[in-house]
């Protein structure tokens, strides 16, 4: 999700007396949270922040920074990087960092946020973890053919009331944009084990290992070892999105029967854990009458290809509410998510691909240009109307 996604997120779960009942305006919230820092806005905001806090602080200092390494009852405090970001060649890092750790029962992780990525910590012990996305509990049936009101897991988004791994009860943080960044997300391990845990949005690519040793037991690697692993682990995945980068930089094209052109375009690119947050080319120059065709490369990771007509307003994604026992609903809005607008564009009107590349959706979308202009498009999750984030132009001309 784009930064101002996040931020509407965040600030709403945190405004838990005065849920918001329709969409709220980016320009509005980015305005107040430059006042503020976006953080100051949300935590000032918070009733009952201390709540929100014990899920995470466990039993290490929520007040301080946390210091990793041996603490005073003989444990110790380990750190593991979720996620990263490579902003400058716009690639998302979709890994946790190192991907394996091995430390003793009684010992601690504390997962620190590279960047809010929309990201979270799940140890489900081998069962599947729940749908990032499920259709709305409390919204009766869809007549036939539409589609349901589908909205964020609140069983993902919002941290469980268990931070301690035994092997049977679950452990879920949340996703990161609502953690406190006053407190530190500790999960405290118990019980030795081999333990695979993933980031549920995330979950075909960001998964790593935690190895839990009997306590006392020797380790092989201190945390300097570990934190020179972590940036060795990135470094390699940096290489890995400029090649992918590299590789779908330039647009194909084949010639069609009706002698327009078929150009081929990539939405997302990486296969791995270095997902690239850009449309490839960044400029594309065709015709009147020809097509583009774009394909997501990173499947897992959704993106929309979205064009917004002179005039239009563009629709936000997430419309912010509440259940009827007052928790925060994020729910998606039906025109970000499903196809809208068809399959040509005239630079008028809204086209939009809906979401593309997860799992049960297509990976391409194709839409023919029958008016000559130069429009700037983008992916709603990622980008803006505006050109910011992860967004391209393209040329029709005659």
């Amino acid at each position: 999700m784009n930064r101002s996604n996040l931020n509407l997120m965040r600030s709403t779960y945190l405004t838990t007396t005065k849920p918001a009942t329709q969409t709220l305006d980016r320009r509005s919230l980015l305005k107040a949270g430059g006042a503020l820092g976006l953080t100051g806005l949300a935590l000032a905001l918070l009733p009952g922040s201390r709540n929100f806090a014990s899920a995470h602080s466990n039993h290490q200092d929520a007040a301080g920074s946390p210091v990793p390494g041996p603490q005073a009852d003989g444990t110790n405090l380990w750190k593991v990087q979720v996620g990263n970001m490579d902003m400058e060649n716009k690639l998302d890092l979709q890994g946790f960092f190192p991907g394996e750790i091995t430390i003793n029962a009684g010992d601690q992780i504390w997962f620190a946020e590279g960047m809010p990525g929309f990201h979270s910590v799940y140890f489900g012990y081998g069962a599947e973890p729940p749908a990032l996305i499920v259709p709305d509990p409390e919204q009766a049936s869809p007549e036939a053919g539409a589609p349901p009101q589908m909205v964020l897991n609140p069983a993902v988004a919002f941290p469980g009331p268990n931070m301690v791994v035994d092997g049977v009860n679950v452990v879920n943080t949340g996703v990161d944009i609502l953690w406190d960044p006053a407190v530190p997300t500790v999960v405290t391990f118990s019980t030795p084990g081999t333990y695979e845990y993933v980031c549920v949005p995330h979950q075909s690519v960001m998964r790593a290992t935690v190895i839990v040793q009997e306590a006392g037991s020797e380790l092989p690697m201190d945390q300097a070892g570990y934190d020179a692993l972590a940036q060795e682990q990135m470094a390699v995945l940096v290489e890995e999105g400029l090649a992918a980068t590299a590789e779908y930089a330039e647009a194909t094209a084949e010639e069609q029967a009706d002698g327009s052109t078929l150009w081929t375009a990539a939405a997302g690119a990486g296969e791995g854990q270095a997902r690239v947050m850009q449309i490839l080319p960044n400029e594309l120059e065709i015709k009147v009458g020809d097509s583009v065709k774009w394909i997501n490369y990173s499947i897992g990771e959704p993106h929309t290809v979205t064009f917004v007509g002179e005039g239009e307003t563009p629709p936000e994604d997430i419309m912010p509410g509440a259940f009827a026992d007052g928790s925060p609903k994020f729910a998606i809005n039906p025109m970000t998510l499903f196809p809208q607008g068809g399959n040509s564009f005239d630079g008028t009107g809204y086209l939009n691909s809906g979401y593309f590349g997860l799992p049960g959706t297509p990976t391409e979308f194709t839409a023919t240009f029958t008016a000559p202009g130069e429009y700037i498009y983008y992916c709603i999750l990622h980008g803006d109307a505006e050109g910011g984030g992860m967004a391209a132009t393209l040329r029709v001309v005659e």
